[in-house]
């Protein structure tokens, strides 16, 4: 398992796509009006929208996926828990493990 990235709420995905390049040398992973990740170094910043998903962090699992693992349109699998606190971690799966 380990950190595959995290979530942020921002209000304007291709401006915040810019300032993360801009502002600290990111790489565009991916963008359309709905979401964007950039990586900064080796940590994926998730940008996106209020109400599409919560603000979280995400773990790789390696391990079977369970049968409540929803689908990402990117190909992914996941679950959201929440910890105590309320915080959200998504555990996510990649197709063929990537």
């Amino acid at each position: 398992m380990h950190l595959d990235h995290i979530a942020v709420c921002v209000t304007d995905i291709q401006a915040s796509v810019d300032w993360y390049i801009n502002t600290y040398d990111a790489s565009e992973i991916y963008s359309d009006a709905t979401w964007g990740m950039v990586e900064i170094g080796r940590v994926k910043i998730a940008l996106i929208l209020k109400g599409t998903h919560p603000p979280h962090f995400a773990l790789t699992q390696k391990c079977s996926i369970p049968s409540g693992a929803k689908h990402h349109r990117d190909g992914s699998r996941y679950i959201y828990d929440t910890d105590p606190d309320g915080n959200v971690i998504e555990r996510i799966w990649w197709p063929d493990g990537i």
